[in-house]
């Protein structure tokens, strides 16, 4: 009993200096975002960072500039506007509910984002704010011009917009044109528009009905001078699609500069970057009849918003090649019947020789079959297997499928559900088409190529279906654990419901349903994916979220042992634990309750083999322990543990024979009867 009390008592007090002794140290996160989201019928949310360099009172001016339109145009307000600042996982004073200034007193230094949320009027020309950060002393920090306006792809109303800023080098004459490209047809009547601002002021607005041409502009523009183009268009039925340009040229010179816009199903394919030479490229359309034929199917290649190549069909077009990046734009309409969805492919080729392509899979509208593409490009040739992961989450799909694309055509044939395909590509571009039908609440897929036979994946991707869907790569440059937390910012409205995942190529690591945080363990280095799903609440049809992802505290590590793994019935033992990492300990199995992170612990009477646990959690997880005590029978001959006090009296016994046939003294026989009990003195009694 005395040996166990300073065994305890030793344990007491080294155990806690040991855990005192091991630094906390926290961890600078490897991703974090605030941001909002919004659903397809609202207009698209905004949003800046800025940095504060030093602390004091600031205010946020926000101006609808859509509702003071100088006449004779009348007033075009905004429908609705919200601003609020968010920094790290927390908003930042009370949101900006309408046009107007928000003040923010004592705001400490730091980075901080803005959120705007809103909906544009009816009447022509709403959309248009401005936002003024104003620091100590009224001084300017910095100001915004944007445009609240619908999304501009897939849309019922097909509606397009252009927010771009532009300088020139020199003070001169400049031409501005406005035109319909017609991909695949003329827009609808009378919505295509633009205007000019220079710090506020309008500049220019197109068309101009007094002018003879109506969609050009020319006139002086100023040297240094930042203006903010801003431009409007609505596809017409049935296509719900088209595409129009703005270029801004000096008079008798080249592109200053110019954008080509997408508006409702007309997609930007892709932009390829093409070398300048003599030998001439082709611009190559096909109908991958995948899976159905469209209905009709039309490409163009342009530059600087002139159009380089056009297709009205599948087929292809020579063009001569400048050193430049180009844009591919194209419109696939899938017939109404059967599958209601097809896909096309789009290419830049020179000879055999593919210099550019990609594939876009589409659907009619209101299918229940969504459309995804996902472009990659193969490094080497050869054999690889596609796999396609349903996660589950938060329900399986109904349907899912996909195939792979290159060179204009399938690579075998399609994988109609989860599970792998075999393929044969070449190096170079190679595109993912998949159609999904989620269940209600959406849900969460997976696709990734590795080579056939083993190996790290050379392209995955995570999707979500069915939900506002976001998905964030992350990094991560060693093995170990990572916690992720997500939070509701509940602006403008609390989230009706949110759910996030980590997937790495087939595998879910891990997911929170509503806010929280979880820990993952990454086996290597590699790249991650944040997926979040979520469905607003609210009449704004919009949430805020922040999502964070650091490098997670080490997990527990406990020990946990028993001074005796063997004793006889109706016999104790001392179970001995400590813990690292760890907050909280709770006993289960022979013994129960809440435990302190270390110490000792000595169990009632044992009648049967029994095992005990101590599960220890901390910051990075919990961790459990188990330790086994077999408990033998002391009646009869079962060879159980022998009474200590039993022990003693036969070995005085022995050692009396054995110093009476020897003549030792009685004192060195009470040495060697001490030496059973004290390993090591019986060499030092025989040098006495």
């Amino acid at each position: 009993m005395l040996m166990r009390n300073l065994r305890h008592g030793m344990l007491a007090t080294v155990i806690p200096l040991l855990l005192a002794a091991v630094p906390a140290h926290a961890q600078a996160p490897i991703f974090s975002e605030a941001h909002t989201l919004a659903a397809a019928t609202t207009g698209v949310p905004i949003e800046h960072t800025f940095s504060v360099t030093s602390a004091g009172n600031y205010t946020i001016t926000l101006t609808d500039l859509g509702a003071s339109q100088p006449p004779p145009l009348p007033p075009a307000p905004l429908a609705s506007v919200k601003l609020a600042v968010s920094s790290d996982n927390a908003l930042v004073g009370a949101p900006l509910i309408g046009a107007g200034t928000l003040q923010l007193n004592s705001l400490a230094a730091g980075n901080y984002t803005l959120h705007v949320v809103g909906m544009p009027g009816n009447v022509p020309g709403s959309g248009p704010i401005g936002i003024v950060i104003n620091g100590p002393g009224n001084t300017e920090l910095v100001s915004y011009q944007d445009v609240i306006a619908l999304p501009s792809n897939g849309l019922p109303n097909g509606e397009a917009v252009l927010d771009q800023s532009f300088t020139v080098l020199t003070t001169g004459s400049y031409t501005v044109t406005l035109a319909d490209l017609q991909l695949p047809q003329a827009l609808a009547p009378d919505t295509l528009s633009l205007i000019v601002i220079e710090q506020g002021t309008r500049v220019l607005e197109l068309p101009d009905a007094t002018s003879p041409t109506p969609m050009q502009w020319t006139g002086t523009l100023n040297a240094g001078t930042n203006y903010q183009v801003f431009a409007i268009a609505l596809a017409a039925a049935p296509a719900n699609a088209g595409l129009f340009s703005v270029v801004i040229a000096a008079s008798g010179g080249g592109v200053v500069k110019g954008w080509t816009v997408p508006v409702g199903n007309t997609m930007l394919v892709g932009s390829p970057t093409l070398k300048g030479g003599p030998n001439p490229e082709s611009f190559v359309l096909s109908d991958l009849g995948y899976p159905a034929a469209l209905q009709q199917v039309q490409a163009m290649l342009t530059l600087n918003g002139t159009v380089v190549a056009s297709l009205a069909a599948a087929g292809s077009a020579p063009f001569t090649p400048a050193t430049a990046t180009y844009e591919a734009y194209a419109a696939g309409i899938a017939a109404s019947g059967g599958a209601g969805a097809g896909s096309y492919a789009v290419q830049v080729t020179q000879g055999a020789t593919v210099l550019f392509g990609a594939a876009e899979a589409v659907s009619t509208s209101g299918n229940a079959l969504t459309p995804y593409s996902f472009n990659t490009t193969l490094q080497n040739g050869g054999a690889y297997t596609l796999s396609l992961t349903d996660f589950l989450f938060p329900a399986p799909f109904t349907s899912v499928e996909v195939a792979a694309v290159q060179g204009g055509t399938l690579l075998g044939a399609p994988l109609t559900g989860p599970g792998t395909l075999n393929i044969k590509g070449v190096a170079g571009p190679l595109t993912l088409l998949a159609f999904a039908q989620p269940a209600s609440g959406g849900g969460l897929f997976g696709l990734d190529i590795a080579p056939q036979g083993g190996g790290a994946a050379v392209f995955d991707v995570t999707q979500g279906a069915g939900a506002l869907f976001l998905s964030r790569k992350a990094s991560v440059l060693a093995a170990g654990n990572y916690s992720v937390t997500a939070t509701d910012l509940q602006f403008p409205a609390q989230f009706q419901n949110y759910d996030t995942i980590v997937t790495q190529g087939s595998k879910q690591l891990g997911a929170i349903f509503g806010g929280g945080s979880f820990v993952f363990n990454a086996t290597a280095a590699g790249n991650y994916y944040l997926n979040f799903l979520a469905e607003p609440g609210g009449t704004d049809a919009a949430g805020t979220y922040a999502l964070t992802l650091a490098q997670a505290p080490p997990s527990p590590v406990v020990t946990l042992s028993a001074d005796h793994s063997q004793v006889s019935s109706g016999s104790t033992v001392d179970l001995i634990w400590s813990s690292q990492n760890a907050t909280s300990c709770t006993a289960s199995g022979g013994w129960s309750g809440t435990q302190k992170t270390s110490g000792t612990y000595t169990t009632p009477a044992l009648s049967a083999n029994t095992t005990f646990t101590l599960t220890c959690t901390g910051a990075g997880g919990s961790t459990m322990k188990s330790v086994s005590v077999s408990v033998t029978s002391s009646s009869g001959g079962g060879g159980g543990a022998m009474d200590p006090v039993l022990l003693l009296l036969t070995a005085l016994l022995a050692f009396g024979r054995a110093a009476h046939a020897a003549h030792i003294t009685p004192s060195l026989r009470a040495r060697r009867v001490c030496a059973l009990f004290r390993p090591g003195q019986e060499d030092t009694d025989r040098n006495l």
